[in-house]
């Protein structure tokens, strides 16, 4: 497992994002060992109202987005797990909302 309280660079897709209080790991979702372990990642970034807001929040609808955080040499399909946000008060466009996001890395199909 890795933890950062430091910013670290992650792409999604075509976007950049600064994101605080990083974590990854591996686990098996079943918990079978005879599963392969995916990647798991958890971070935390905040982006401003407007068309930033619009970019996150729509990606984050899509069934799978190719993630990449250089630093620490990784890159895979993932799902959203989990994300929460603060409360927006978009009323500008330089208004922010914080964001939580967690991804697990998706297994392609053999089918």
């Amino acid at each position: 497992m890795t933890h950062s309280d430091t910013p670290v660079l992650i792409r999604l897709g075509d976007l950049e994002i600064q994101a605080t209080q990083y974590e990854d790991k591996l686990f098996s979702p079943s918990g079978n060992s005879s599963e392969p372990e995916r990647k798991w990642i958890s971070f935390d970034f905040v982006i401003t109202g407007g068309q930033e807001y619009h970019d996150v929040t729509t990606l984050l609808y899509h069934p799978t987005v190719e993630v990449q955080v250089p630093d620490r040499q990784l890159q895979f399909q993932a799902a959203v797990h989990n994300y929460f946000t603060s409360v927006p008060r978009l009323e500008k466009d330089s208004d922010t909302v914080d964001v939580h996001l967690e991804l697990i890395e998706t297994i392609p199909s053999n089918g």
